[in-house]
């Protein structure tokens, strides 16, 4: 049973220096409560625990280096249980005449164009009496916080669904990596890492991802702040699915284990994009770039932006070298170029049992590794992504030797002896995923912070794989969830987020503030989930330091806060095959992009499980709003026949043709898209595909849409989710954050214009993706590509959307271009970089132009050609000083190079 107790008596100490809280507070029991400034918009507050309870770190938190004192201002006084904490952004008023109670306001010389009593009103404030709580007898930790009143204002609410015109209602939710649904009040969170096959993504809980981060929106300030709670431990959230009348309207984090330790974030102009990116900024590696931050010290490779072919079925194949081969040609024989192959785990499937033995290839349906690898990836050009996990069953040929190295996670003391639990050689033994549903075996888990254990890892790697020519590594079932003893440790020899290479250092920072130092540690202290970074660090190192110049690809399948680092790419798990999913995963999306996720995400289209294949109808639909705009986009499935674009052909007419016109589209998109990833995501830590409230969270209405989605700056996406739908009602938003003017769009398809603020019906054919762009809109899309996306170097044609000439409409888009494949881009800085523009200059004209930032790759394109929306016939003119020529269909044609 627990024993919740609420610690008070504290009094405030002092800890001189740069590295020293802002404020400290001890009581006689040994809790010690700090509040620490790290900037002016972030505040970091822990909780820490007497020292009979589990502690995260070996040596006590370690604070980050202070703001300068000039900008921190703390007033007390001797006889006053109050402390009032000033930053130029951020107020903080410490309570401690009981329990600690912080409120947190922002500075009076803040203003933020717009926002209604931002500096008066307080944006966080924990709850009274008990927001520190803990139990005692397992340690637990709780921090309980204020929400807005949940009581009715409606007789159409019912908790979750809100009015959000109502002057009542000014508070909501979003976040929490990938987890159900997209605005987060009424609902509870539970962060322990599951293989949730065949999960329902409005209901299933808990997931694969742990991101305890949360964005909150006040309507009436129109500002926004967020909550960062620093810890991988299985714990809990409750954004109000509890009631309770004794205490009031709160919200509570619960962790399995102390400290609480937590961030406040409240950017200095209120804003979304500028909390995102503070946010990554603490879980990004250390930068020297002139941008807010990098998001990993290398780039993703240009291929895993193209069609990403995978099916479990197809590796398993009786003779799957041929199969695979075989299929790539297949795909573009029909029509659809590919850039990439998930190789699943029928590779190394042990002959006669099914069981998994990674490293191990299965010599009869892969009869020469290294050729297969060469055809594919350098004869065929399509790079393979190689499934592989961090365990290795009993049974396994080389556990042996493992274990000889000190590679596996170790028991605690009263396991040894116990065979299911502790093997001869002393390391821990789990329950593991062995072969099909509901299959498991014992096997052990690898222990990435040994030494032994990250080098058995690489080796393997770099043996099993590379040599292989095989260069693409999907991290799989890396949530640890077989990992449930608490008392099992860790080596702790390596640190998990730091490492060194070639291609830059990633620094101490993360790793100080997120991992436990040196030293040996237990599942219950750190949580499981630090290996599933470990993982990702250890194969990044196998790949870099086999290929120093070639960016990586790393996919991963579980996440945390920090892993976009070293894998660039994940996705939403093992989905099911059906609508609901469909419907409901472009939450999922928006949710983790809100999170700073790894940037490249999507969904297994077509959906992974169930006993039928998708309809003809939801594989268009599912390829239209989670492949053409998704920065990943992957056809994968566990049947016994693949799921592949051409499945219909013969069968449904004009299936086939919709879905390579789908694809055909995403490949012309590519220069867009990459540039998106360069500048939003890797600079700023900003999504692709981002929710309409991004840019227009002045607009209530938006504030709970969750299945049109932008992309970019301007492209709305309007989702067809519905079986049989043939139309779709579309709310367009009336208006942009920080601007006065009316928002008008542009149907991508016929150049209509509406005017926002309203609900139109646009028609949604099979063939047609609903799609608009906002006035001041540019997209930049290369050539047709027939086998994959290397064949889009050779030309660069600018889509413009101005609205009408009373406007003084204006827009500008930033194109960045590379090799593509090196590293040259990030050691180097070997990229181009052009900001093209268009301003409406009178009623019959739209002048054009562009400026070169950077030129420091040489493009294979050497002009760009312009175009206005369909029907619109203002002529297009080229800025002075600039190159021009018409060809005789009236394209202009402009000289950059």
């Amino acid at each position: 049973m627990p024993r919740i107790v609420i610690p008070t008596g504290f009094k405030e100490t002092t800890s001189p220096g740069r590295v020293a809280p802002t404020c400290t507070l001890r009581n006689a029991q040994g809790h010690t409560f700090s509040v620490h400034v790290v900037s002016s918009e972030i505040t970091r507050v822990v909780h820490a625990l007497p020292s009979q309870y589990r502690q995260k770190t070996n040596g006590g938190t370690e604070f980050e280096t202070n703001v300068s004192p000039a900008e921190v201002k703390i007033k007390s006084k001797p006889d006053s249980s109050i402390v009032t904490i000033s930053t130029p952004v951020t107020r903080i008023e410490v309570d401690y005449a009981q329990c600690p109670r912080l409120q947190f306001f922002r500075s009076s010389s803040v203003h933020i164009e717009g926002a209604a009593d931002a500096q008066a009103t307080c944006f966080h404030a924990d709850s009274h009496t008990r927001a520190y709580s803990f139990d005692a007898q397992s340690g637990a930790v709780l921090h309980l916080t204020e929400r807005e009143n949940y009581l009715p204002v409606s007789e159409h609410e019912d908790g979750i669904s809100r009015d959000v015109n109502s002057p009542l209602r000014n508070e909501f939710i979003y976040g929490l990596g990938e987890s159900r649904g997209f605005e987060k009040t009424g609902r509870k969170y539970t962060f322990e890492g599951r293989d949730a096959l065949a999960y329902t993504p409005q209901n299933g809980d808990p997931l694969y991802k742990t991101h305890p981060f949360y964005c909150v929106y006040n309507k009436r300030s129109q500002t926004w702040h967020g909550v960062f709670y620093n810890s991988l431990v299985d714990s809990s959230i409750d954004m109000g699915a509890e009631g309770d009348i004794l205490f009031g309207c709160f919200r509570t984090y619960k962790a399995n284990s102390g400290p609480l330790d937590y961030y406040v974030i409240s950017p200095r102009d209120g804003s979304l994009p500028s909390l995102i990116s503070l946010y990554a900024s603490l879980v990004s590696p250390s930068h020297s770039t002139p941008y807010p931050i990098s998001a990993s010290p290398v780039l993703p490779p240009l291929s895993q932006f193209g069609y990403l072919a995978s099916s479990l079925s197809l590796a398993a194949d009786p003779k799957a070298q041929e199969a695979v081969i075989g299929f790539v040609k297949k795909s573009r024989g029909e029509g659809f170029p590919i850039d990439g192959l998930y190789l699943s785990s029928g590779w190394c499937q042990e002959e006669g049992t099914d069981l998994r033995h990674y490293f191990a290839w299965n010599k009869s349906r892969y009869p020469n590794p290294a050729e297969f690898g060469r055809t594919v990836e350098q004869d065929l050009q399509v790079q393979v992504i190689v499934n592989v996990k961090p365990w290795l069953l009993e049974t396994h040929p080389g556990i042996h030797s493992a274990a000889k190295v000190g590679a596996f996670v170790r028991p605690p003391k009263d396991a040894l002896g116990d065979p299911s639990r502790a093997s001869e050689e002393g390391d821990k033994r789990d329950l593991v995923w062995s072969s099909g549903f509901g299959a498991h075996a014992l096997g052990r888990y690898l222990d990435y912070s040994s030494k032994g254990g990250s080098k058995w890892w690489t080796d393997s790697v770099q043996q099993q794989l590379l040599s292989n020519n095989l260069t693409g590594i999907w991290i799989d079932n890396n949530e640890m969830a077989g990992m449930v003893d608490d008392d099992a440790t860790f080596k702790g020899e390596l640190g998990l987020w730091n490492t060194t290479t070639a291609q830059g250092k990633i620094g101490d920072n993360v790793q100080r503030r997120m991992g436990w130092g040196r030293g040996e540690t237990t599942v219950g202290s750190v949580g499981k989930a630090v290996q599933t970074m470990g993982m990702a660090r250890a194969t990044y190192e196998a790949l870099l330091s086999a290929r120093p110049n070639a960016r990586p690809v790393i996919v991963s399948r579980s996440g945390l806060p920090g892993i976009q680092a070293y894998a660039h790419a994940s996705w939403s798990g093992d989905n099911a095959t059906t609508w609901a999913t469909l419907a409901h995963g472009v939450a999922l999306t928006l949710s983790l992009g809100l999170s700073f996720g790894p940037g490249l995400y999507g969904h297994d289209i077509g959906g992974f499980v169930g006993a039928h294949h998708p309809s003809a109808e939801l594989l268009i639909r599912w390829c239209q709003n989670a492949g053409a705009y998704h920065s990943r986009f992957t056809v994968h499935s566990w049947k016994e026949t693949s799921t592949t674009m051409w499945m219909y052909k013969g069968l449904e007419p004009g299936v086939t043709e919709i879905l390579r016109d789908v694809l055909a589209w995403r490949y012309r998109l590519t220069p867009t898209m990459y540039s998106l990833y360069v500048t939003h995501y890797h600079r700023r830590g900003w999504p692709v595909v981002k929710p309409l409230l991004w840019y227009h969270s002045c607009d209530p209405l938006t504030l709970f849409e969750s299945q049109a989605y932008l992309f970019g700056s301007h492209v709305l996406v309007a989702s067809v989710v519905e079986f049989g739908a043939r139309a779709k009602r579309v709310y367009l938003p009336s208006s942009t954050v920080g601007e006065e003017r009316q928002v008008e769009w542009c149907e991508l398809d016929t150049g209509v214009w509406h005017t926002g603020g309203q609900v139109i019906v646009m028609d949604a054919p099979l063939s047609r993706t609903p799609t608009l762009v906002r006035a001041g809109g540019i997209l930049v899309v290369g050539p047709t590509c027939k086998n994959n996306l290397f064949e889009s170097f050779g030309s660069r044609h600018v889509l413009i959307f101005p609205s009408s000439a009373q406007s003084g409409c204006s827009g500008r888009f930033t194109l960045v271009e590379d090799d593509g494949v090196s590293n040259e881009h990030t050691l180097n800085g070997v990229y181009t970089e052009i900001d093209v523009w268009y301003r409406v200059k009178n009623f019959e004209e739209v002048e054009v132009g562009f400026e070169v930032s950077r030129n420091e790759y040489v493009t294979k394109w050497k002009n760009l050609t312009w175009e206005l929306p369909k029907g619109d016939r203002r002529k297009i003119v080229v800025a002075e000083g600039l190159k021009g020529l018409y060809d005789p269909q009236d394209i202009l044609s402009v000289e950059v190079f």
